[in-house]
């Protein structure tokens, strides 16, 4: 762990066990109940791979949902009536939608099913190849969704901070 201290590395995953740990538990049981339902009905790994794929954002999001819910109310105890409400999605929206949106939307439609359906694909001739499969491609979809969730939280967090308001001030002309 070049350059990060073990407090650093510590922090880092007690920060993300407490943000995704329990919804990456739900979205993964979900995932592979949608994958073993699909395949067993159609026989199809793309048919399994689609269904595992809405199955895990139905498992994720509904405990990111209740999680977000929680905090957001705990957030606007002291509003009342609509100011509560509004500023509870507010809540929402700036914690956890404004991050997740722009991952979702590329690992929904394109990484995760292509991941889980080319690596059941790659080891379906090992035995139980289709689920090393469903997993390594589940696990390498995680990897490129955390990374997009991570880049788009930093850049939801640097707007939030005025960062990219400011005119860039560069064109400052180099003595020859």
């Amino acid at each position: 762990m070049s350059g990060m201290s073990v407090d650093g590395a510590a922090g880092w995953w007690r920060a993300w066990r407490d943000r995704f740990g329990l919804a990456e538990v739900c979205g993964t049981l979900t995932a592979a109940a949608g994958f073993a339902a699909g395949y067993a009905q159609a026989g199809s790994l793309l048919v399994a791979a689609a269904l595992a794929t809405i199955c895990e954002a139905i498992g994720f999001y509904g405990c990111i949902a209740a999680k977000t819910g929680a905090a957001a109310r705990r957030a606007t105890a002291h509003l009342g009536g609509w100011r509560r409400l509004a500023a509870g999605a507010w809540h929402a929206v700036r914690e956890q939608l404004a991050s997740c949106a722009v991952a979702e939307t590329v690992d929904g439609f394109l990484i995760r099913p292509g991941c889980m359906v080319g690596a059941a694909w790659l080891m379906r001739a090992l035995p139980g190849g289709v689920w090393i499969g469903f997993a390594v491609g589940k696990a390498a979809a995680d990897v490129v969704w955390y990374g997009l969730e991570a880049s788009a939280r930093r850049g939801v967090r640097i707007v939030g901070r005025g960062g990219i308001a400011r005119p860039v001030r560069d064109h400052e002309k180099v003595p020859a």
